[in-house]
């Protein structure tokens, strides 16, 4: 064993190729890197992507709704103390969803508006995050008070202490008649980034009950311990309730983000594990050329004792090694353009005042990256695997060589 990887040790770093074997060797290493490289960045963005989506994205995003079919809960502590007492259930806030134009200026954007009580909207969602003391102070003080996304705010054209005029059915009315006009006064714009941004709008909820007529909440929204779990809870919660709900969660309206993340994962992986195949082409093409060059050299292997193992195995570790080294170039260069990607992508749309990720589009506006061990094991393991593979062929011929006959000329 030691033999046979000295050998092909001392052939890899000083062995003198021809024309076609240089290139050969260039564009062996160079394709298993390019897969490396690819498979590396891409996954680290799509594992960028899945952290925005269940991190930020679904911590704003209802996981779970239980909504009431005549508009207006029944029973709500019952049915709080019902979904509390899952287990999987980590909080439980009520809400009430109003349908309404708003109005600023000379800027209409129709708008859903969320009646929260904002002290249990904080232990249920990530709002925590981007609102200020001041902001949850102003909420709680003012009845009429509104908090908005960033770029809603931009398209009503709203400051923090202006007024925004709110068109609404008036309860039971089936929107068909007149629409009254309320207004509240904006006392905080939260920026998020993605879609959310142009969607979040929260109000008191008593006041969004006041409007409907109503003393209690539309529905309950759960925060879940597993995510991915969001369904089963909804339906376990829901059936044992005592009235009428609605049971919506995330996978139903956000679904398909995560559907599309892990998609784009597989499609990935087929398209450099055909990367890789073509660079194992090149790693067979080119020790079935050296098999041919250093046959004289391989039959005086054999002449002086050396056994079919030892010649077969001086071919596997120079495939090995040529994969190696494609696979810590394509990996280490992976890796650093992975944690530099997003600076990159900033400094690309400075440069040319373009958007990557439009935010009114995508559920974020930047592109996050996320570097993990696992995915680079595996990407290394995988090329190493092709590339050993690759090897068996040539490894064998090299070894079934008959010395007398190679010698001989014959």
């Amino acid at each position: 064993m030691m033999l046979s990887l000295h050998l092909a040790w001392r052939q890899f770093r000083q062995g003198h190729l021809n024309r076609l074997q240089r290139f050969l060797r260039t564009a062996a290493v160079a394709g298993v890197a390019l897969g490396c490289l690819v498979l590396v960045l891409v996954l680290s963005v799509m594992n960028g992507f899945q952290q925005v989506l269940t991190e930020r994205f679904l911590s704003l995003v209802p996981q779970v709704e239980l909504t009431s079919v005549n508009g207006e809960l029944q029973r709500p502590l019952s049915l709080t103390s019902l979904a509390q007492a899952d287990d999987r259930v980590l909080a439980v806030a009520p809400f009430r969803a109003v349908n309404a134009l708003a109005v600023s200026g000379e800027h209409l954007n129709a708008v859903i508006l969320r009646g929260i009580d904002l002290e249990k909207e904080m232990q249920v969602s990530g709002i925590k995050s981007f609102i200020t003391p001041q902001m949850v102070k102003a909420f709680e003080a003012e009845p009429n008070s509104l908090i908005l996304g960033a770029a809603l705010a931009d398209k009503l054209g709203a400051k923090v202490g202006s007024e925004v005029s709110l068109l609404v059915a008036p309860p039971g009315s089936g929107g068909l008649s007149t629409p009254r006009r309320h207004r509240l006064t904006l006392v905080g714009v939260v920026k998020v980034g993605g879609q959310l941004d142009y969607s979040l709008a929260y109000m008191p909820l008593a006041t969004a009950n006041q409007w409907n007529g109503s003393q209690k909440a539309q529905g309950l929204r759960l925060k879940v311990k597993d995510v991915f779990a969001a369904d089963q809870v909804a339906r376990d919660v829901g059936y044992r309730a005592h009235e009428g709900l609605y049971m919506d969660n995330w996978t139903r309206t956000q679904g398909h983000l995560y559907q599309d993340i892990q998609m784009v994962r597989v499609i990935i992986y087929l398209v450099v594990g055909l990367i890789m195949l073509v660079a194992s082409f090149n790693i067979v093409s080119l020790l079935m050329v050296t098999v041919r060059e250093e046959a004289p050299q391989i039959a005086m292997l054999r002449s002086i004792g050396c056994r079919q193992g030892t010649v077969s195995a001086i071919f596997l570790w120079r495939g090995c090694m040529l994969g190696g080294l494609g696979v810590l170039l394509g990996t280490g260069l992976g890796l650093l353009l992975a944690m530099a990607l997003p600076e990159l992508v900033s400094g690309w749309e400075w440069l040319t005042g373009s958007t990557v990720l439009a935010g009114d589009i995508y559920f974020t506006d930047t592109l996050p990256t996320q570097i993990r061990l696992g995915d680079a094991l595996v990407t290394a393991s995988l090329a190493l695997f092709v590339s050993l593979a690759a090897t068996l062929y040539p490894a064998l011929h090299a070894a079934r060589l008959q010395p007398a006959r190679v010698l001989s000329g014959s």
